[in-house]
Protein backbone atom coordinates (compact mmCIF):
# COMPACT_ATOMS: atom_id res chain seq x y z
CA UNK A 1 0.00 0.00 0.00
CA UNK A 2 1.30 3.46 -1.33
CA UNK A 3 1.05 6.58 0.93
CA UNK A 4 -1.78 7.66 -1.04
CA UNK A 5 -3.61 4.52 -0.33
CA UNK A 6 -2.68 4.50 3.27
CA UNK A 7 -3.84 8.34 4.05
CA UNK A 8 -6.86 7.53 2.21
CA UNK A 9 -7.79 4.28 4.10
CA UNK A 10 -7.25 6.84 7.58
CA UNK A 11 -9.52 9.27 6.73
CA UNK A 12 -12.06 6.74 5.64
CA UNK A 13 -11.08 5.07 8.93
CA UNK A 14 -11.25 8.00 11.04
CA UNK A 15 -14.69 9.33 9.13
CA UNK A 16 -16.12 5.77 10.02
CA UNK A 17 -15.37 6.17 13.72
CA UNK A 18 -17.33 10.09 13.86
CA UNK A 19 -19.99 8.33 12.08
CA UNK A 20 -20.03 5.61 15.00
CA UNK A 21 -19.84 8.14 17.50
CA UNK A 22 -22.50 10.33 15.92
CA UNK A 23 -24.60 7.25 15.38
CA UNK A 24 -24.57 6.18 19.36
CA UNK A 25 -26.45 8.81 20.16
CA UNK A 26 -28.72 10.03 17.41
CA UNK A 27 -30.94 13.05 17.67
CA UNK A 28 -34.64 12.17 18.27
CA UNK A 29 -37.19 12.65 16.01
CA UNK A 30 -40.67 14.17 15.65
CA UNK A 31 -43.17 12.12 15.25
CA UNK A 32 -45.26 12.75 12.55
CA UNK A 33 -48.59 14.13 12.85
CA UNK A 34 -51.59 12.85 11.74
CA UNK A 35 -53.50 14.28 8.96
CA UNK A 36 -56.72 15.88 9.86
CA UNK A 37 -58.69 13.61 8.34
CA UNK A 38 -57.42 10.32 10.19
CA UNK A 39 -59.53 11.44 12.95
CA UNK A 40 -62.90 9.78 13.03
CA UNK A 41 -64.70 12.81 15.08
CA UNK A 42 -66.55 10.01 17.09
CA UNK A 43 -64.89 11.10 20.05
CA UNK A 44 -62.63 8.36 20.84
CA UNK A 45 -60.58 8.45 24.29
CA UNK A 46 -57.89 8.68 23.65
CA UNK A 47 -57.87 10.56 19.76
CA UNK A 48 -55.17 10.05 17.70
CA UNK A 49 -54.76 13.80 18.40
CA UNK A 50 -54.29 12.59 21.90
CA UNK A 51 -51.36 10.60 20.90
CA UNK A 52 -49.97 12.60 19.03
CA UNK A 53 -49.68 15.26 21.62
CA UNK A 54 -48.33 12.91 24.15
CA UNK A 55 -45.61 11.94 21.47
CA UNK A 56 -44.85 15.53 20.87
CA UNK A 57 -44.33 15.96 24.59
CA UNK A 58 -41.99 13.12 24.83
CA UNK A 59 -39.93 14.15 21.80
CA UNK A 60 -39.61 17.58 23.39
CA UNK A 61 -38.28 15.92 26.19
CA UNK A 62 -36.13 14.04 25.02
CA UNK A 63 -34.43 16.60 22.21
CA UNK A 64 -34.09 19.43 25.31
CA UNK A 65 -32.26 16.01 26.89
CA UNK A 66 -29.99 15.62 23.67
CA UNK A 67 -29.08 19.09 23.19
CA UNK A 68 -27.76 19.03 26.11
CA UNK A 69 -25.83 15.89 26.17
CA UNK A 70 -24.94 17.55 22.72
CA UNK A 71 -23.50 20.68 24.98
CA UNK A 72 -21.81 18.84 27.43
CA UNK A 73 -19.98 17.31 24.87
CA UNK A 74 -18.57 20.34 23.54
Amino acid sequence: MDEKQRSSAAIVSEGQHIATAVQADPEPQAPIEPPLEACCTSGCAPCIFDDYAEQMNEYRVAHMAWKARQAAKQ
